[in-house]
């Protein structure tokens, strides 16, 4: 147990105790909670609500503090190599960045001594290459801007109630703990927010919305998942389909014809087989050794995801949900669902009340059992039943999460008494969303 772990957990602790109130307050029949935290609002800030606040107020929040982090790390030398052998990720992202200006491969290079596989596609390699600019700080300013970029696309996202939303959502301990405390989670933020950019442009250009997360979702291939679902609920919907999945397969095709297999396995082969531990049930069967060999799983997952998201696509009438019913059902049926993996089902908590209670849930649970339960007795001390009951815990968590937002589709298909509001199809469509 180190002093990091300590003030890591300090950090969720306070976090998500105010998380825990929003929601309280928003489910408080009586109004006892609501009012003393009215009370202590009016006593810190002079308002009784949430009122006066702007996207800009949140997001100069959370950028200060992720500077504060981040600073402090570049400060101290943490981001340097601790020794020969131990690669530190964003020397690894600041060298890939630099291996595109110089014309050398961008999928294997040097980190810390040593010669790694960068995982990250062609979106993660020019954004490393244009953050590469300006050192290791410039890597960590390019993804730190792209994490901090969540809170104003959740505001813009949200609909009516986006003042308590952005807020939830900024406090969720999955988000700033995450993109702060390394730099993997902070790329991992660009899927999520890759799904809400393309949420929020889809209202006025659905085909240059989902065009552009085509391009972002050669970071990670997973991305095309939510929005090729999400596509399925735009007006254009076949269309902005088609766009999303010829900018990727562009992108795709031109690092294949550059680097070849030194591009495809390290970012499609060698992720889809990955099995370094998984925080979902999936974790138990790893530490147990029970996963069949061979590729019947990777192609029995593949199957099943692939079924999934054209359900999501032809039946799912709200882009927003579409995007959470894939990317909870991706975090269920992946094998390597890590702590970073799961700031990518944030969006959910657009959806409705009962998903953010569940999304609070997996929140406490997949932080405490990452960067205590596993990361310290199990991997430290060699006891891994605390983990395994954890990783049951979340994955029991997930499902309800699935189940919830499919049960909020569904009420919306539902035939009601004329002139009652439905659940709302979202951003991008006729109808305006729902938050509540």
């Amino acid at each position: 147990m180190t002093i990091y772990n300590i003030l890591n957990g300090v950090l969720i602790a306070c976090l998500a105790t105010p998380a825990l109130l929003l929601l309280l307050v928003r489910s408080d029949s009586s109004g006892t909670v609501r009012s003393t935290l009215s009370r202590w609002l009016k006593r810190v800030s002079g308002h009784s609500d949430l009122s006066a606040l702007e996207w800009w107020h949140v997001t100069a929040v959370v950028a200060a503090g992720w500077a504060a982090i981040v600073g402090y790390n570049l400060l101290t030398g943490l981001y340097n190599c601790s020794g020969p052998g131990h690669e530190s990720d964003i020397i690894g992202f600041l060298n890939q960045g630099r291996a595109l200006w110089a014309g050398t491969n961008p999928f294997n290079v040097p980190d810390c001594g040593i010669t790694i596989e960068e995982p990250d596609g062609l979106a993660a390699v020019v954004i490393n290459a244009i953050g590469s600019l300006g050192g290791v700080t410039g890597i960590a300013a390019i993804w730190g801007a792209i994490s901090v970029s969540i809170v104003p696309l959740t505001w813009l996202a949200a609909g009516p109630d986006r003042r308590y939303l952005t807020v939830y959502v900024t406090l969720l301990p999955l988000y700033f703990p995450l993109v702060a405390s390394q730099i993997d989670g902070a790329s991992n933020a660009l899927v999520p927010a890759t799904v809400l950019l393309t949420l929020v442009l889809a209202k006025r250009r659905e085909v240059g919305a989902t065009s552009l997360a085509g391009f972002l979702a050669t970071q990670r291939f997973p991305t095309m998942f939510p929005i090729f679902g999400l596509s399925g609920s735009l007006r254009r919907r076949f269309v902005a389909a088609f766009a999303a999945v010829a900018v990727f397969a562009a992108g795709t095709a031109l690092c294949f014809v550059v680097w070849g297999q030194e591009f495809l396995g390290p970012v499609f082969l060698n992720q889809i087989a990955r099995h370094s531990f998984s925080l979902n049930f999936w974790g138990i069967f790893l530490l147990q050794n029970w996963l069949p060999a061979g590729d019947a799983l990777p192609i029995a997952q593949a199957l099943i995801t692939v079924v999934l998201v054209l359900v999501v696509f032809f039946t799912v009438r709200s882009p927003l949900r579409a995007a959470a019913i894939v990317l909870v059902g991706v975090a269920l049926l992946t094998q390597y669902l890590s702590f970073n993996i799961l700031v990518w089902i944030l969006p959910a908590a657009l959806v409705g009340v009962r998903p953010r209670w569940w999304l609070w849930g997996i929140s406490v649970v997949g932080t405490t059992n990452y960067n205590l339960v596993l990361g310290v007795i199990a991997w430290q001390q060699g006891i891994y039943w605390p983990t395994e009951l954890l990783d049951v815990v979340l994955t029991v968590f997930l499902i309800f999460l699935f189940i919830d937002l499919w049960r909020i589709e569904l009420a919306d298909h539902a035939p009601r008494p004329p002139g009652t509001p439905s659940a709302g199809p979202g951003p991008g469509s006729p109808k305006p969303p729902t938050t509540s």
